[in-house]
């Protein structure tokens, strides 16, 4: 699939997971372990507020990027960096400096030709339309099946597979 030419900049120029993650550990430490051991869990919220607000990522894409975490625990994350920034100074210029760096590596990357570290193949431009087309289309998939399934735990019980997934018919 090919970006269209009139789209929005930032569909094309959305910052890949692994570069924001990488920045984030090389400044503040390890981010993608199991385990909920600080410091780890303080650098990889920063990476997730990160990826939320700079890379744009969507909350269930950057839980499965942290080793299948929740798109809860992504919500999670970003409110506490969020109330972290705005009740300490030097939170928010870790961030600010993590930010800038971050844009500057990407940036650079692209004037040089490089390819995104989330595209094996090197794709870029409309590959990064298509993954926040299928995020989008994967977050409503999903709440729709939450729906469906909350629904059904209150009409009567299930009887299997019907054959199509509800609401899109």
């Amino acid at each position: 699939m090919i970006a269209h030419e009139g789209a929005p900049a930032h569909w094309r120029q959305r910052i890949p997971l692994a570069a924001i993650d990488k920045v984030v550990a090389a400044r503040l430490g390890q981010t993608r372990v199991h385990g909920n051991a600080q410091p780890a869990v303080f650098n990889r919220q920063i990476a997730m507020y990160l990826a939320k607000h700079v890379g744009r990522w969507s909350t269930t894409r950057i839980g499965r990027f942290y080793n299948g975490r929740d798109h809860s625990t992504v919500c999670y994350a970003v409110k506490k960096i969020e109330m972290l920034r705005n009740s300490q100074p030097d939170v928010d210029e870790l961030l600010v400096g993590l930010q800038d760096e971050i844009v500057s590596k990407c940036e650079g990357n692209r004037a040089e030709g490089g390819h995104t570290a989330n595209h094996p193949a090197g794709q870029t431009g409309g590959m990064l339309v298509t993954d926040q087309f299928l995020d989008l289309v994967i977050d409503r998939l999903l709440a729709r099946l939450h729906r469906a399934s909350a629904k059904g735990r209150h009409d009567k019980p299930s009887t299997g597979y019907s054959g199509a997934l509800p609401g899109l018919a």
